[in-house]
């Protein structure tokens, strides 16, 4: 038994050495990670904000920070801007915004030290975003023909923008995001559409300056029926997937604004006996934006090979390992 347990403890010290040995090649050999790079990587401040837009401010709205890259004057910007145009003017609801920085969240776990430099390494090449604003989506209503009071939103836009301190001591745009979420045709489901995207500046580090990016757009409300009151979800939807490559500079890309485009998503619930003479239908709107890059390759065959730090189970599998040697 004594043998092996001896056996056991030489093959856990050649994983180790393996693993530093490795860990040496992809800190010092790979070219991401050369001599004239070992210097602490940092972010740079930032900060993103979500803004609920009325259709009388969307002119404002919109050209506040606006990309450097953005032609105000092109044809897509002019169908964009009539897109955001379509509801009624409100006083815009106060906005809140926060960052949640992936790479800032520290592994709270006593494993091997090279796993844990490897994992935490490994998570300076994800992020996300996310900001949140509140508003009333509907407008007071209209009487239609024949009497009847019918549904209109009075958002027609959000604009997410991820904000990054220059050096010149102003914000400058970083990531920028428009999307519309007007009602159907029909007013019975919110037609949810991508309408703008730009990105200037990754929030992640890549190894070759590409970066895939996922945007979800989030929906949570208050509301009544006659009996009792609710809240919750109305609807989470992933509204644009894209692959980017910052290496030639920033890229912008519109989408298309016809009728059919974008994803019937659920509308936000209407309170009993609300009083419809004033806006209503309060809700709570999310965006949250995933930038994943790539990492180095050594850099991901450590990870594969070394335990993840989330799942503490060194001690019981040497512990099982030694039990196992103890039937041999």
């Amino acid at each position: 038994m004594a043998e092996a347990e001896q056996a056991l403890a030489l093959r856990v010290r050649a994983l180790a050495l393996l693993a530093l040995g490795l860990s040496a090649q992809c800190f010092a050999a790979s070219p991401a990670y050369d001599a004239a790079q070992r210097v602490p990587f940092t972010f740079a401040p930032t900060r993103a904000v979500l803004v609920l837009i009325p259709g009388a401010d969307a002119a404002q709205s919109l050209g506040d920070h606006r990309p450097a890259a953005v032609d105000a004057a092109s044809p897509a910007e002019a169908s964009l801007l009539r897109e955001c145009a379509a509801g009624e003017s409100q006083r815009t609801q106060t906005s809140r915004g926060f960052l949640w920085d992936v790479a800032t969240t520290g592994w709270r776990v006593l494993l091997h030290p090279v796993a844990v430099a490897v994992h935490d390494e490994l998570l300076k090449y994800s992020n996300v975003s996310e900001a949140s604003a509140s508003g009333d989506y509907y407008r007071a209503d209209d009487l239609g023909s024949g009497g009847t009071a019918v549904l209109n939103s009075r958002i027609s836009c959000l604009r997410f923008t991820r904000l990054t301190a220059a050096e010149s001591g102003a914000d400058e745009v970083a990531l920028d995001f428009i999307a519309s979420l007007r009602l159907d045709a029909s007013r019975d489901a919110i037609r949810l559409r991508p309408l703008r995207l730009y990105v200037n500046q990754a929030a992640a580090k890549s190894a070759d300056g590409h970066y895939s990016l996922a945007i979800a757009v989030r929906a949570d409300a208050v509301w009544r029926d006659q009996i009792a009151g609710h809240s919750g979800q109305v609807f989470e939807q992933t509204v644009a997937t894209e692959n980017v490559d910052l290496k030639s500079g920033s890229v912008l890309k519109y989408y298309p604004t016809d009728a059919g485009s974008g994803v019937r998503v659920p509308i936000v619930p209407v309170s009993f006996g609300v009083d419809r003479t004033r806006d209503f239908g309060i809700a709570k709107f999310s965006v949250s934006v995933a930038e994943l890059g790539t990492p180095p390759q050594t850099l991901t065959l450590l990870a594969d090979m070394l335990p993840d730090p989330n799942q503490p189970l060194e001690k019981l599998l040497v512990a099982a390992a030694l039990a196992r040697a103890r039937l041999q």
